[in-house]
């Protein structure tokens, strides 16, 4: 199975209080902001990227659980889904 990343932006939202049920919503199909590194502990991935641990293969399949959650929030919004073959992060903010 594969991991994926998420970039899902609200127009027009306001940060942090109109994401709250699109976390929500994203974590009951597998989808975090909180990266897990390689040598333990976590990181906080930057604003609307979300990622999701051993999801299905099918990437139309995941895309689709993705955007029904951006969607089910009212905002317009873009998504983008990438299948990760692995990663590489400096990232700051601990989870």
């Amino acid at each position: 199975m594969a991991n994926y990343f998420a970039r899902v932006e609200l127009h027009d939202a306001d940060w942090p209080d109109d994401y709250e049920d699109l976390h929500k919503s994203l974590s009951k199909v597998g989808f975090n902001n909180c990266l897990p590194l390689s040598e333990g502990g976590k990181k906080r991935l930057p604003t609307g990227l979300y990622w999701a641990k051993s999801q299905s293969d099918d990437k139309e399949v995941v895309f689709g659980r993705v955007k029904k959650c951006a969607d089910d929030t009212g905002f317009s919004n873009e998504v983008i889904v990438i299948v990760s073959g692995g990663s590489r992060s400096d990232l700051s903010k601990d989870c």
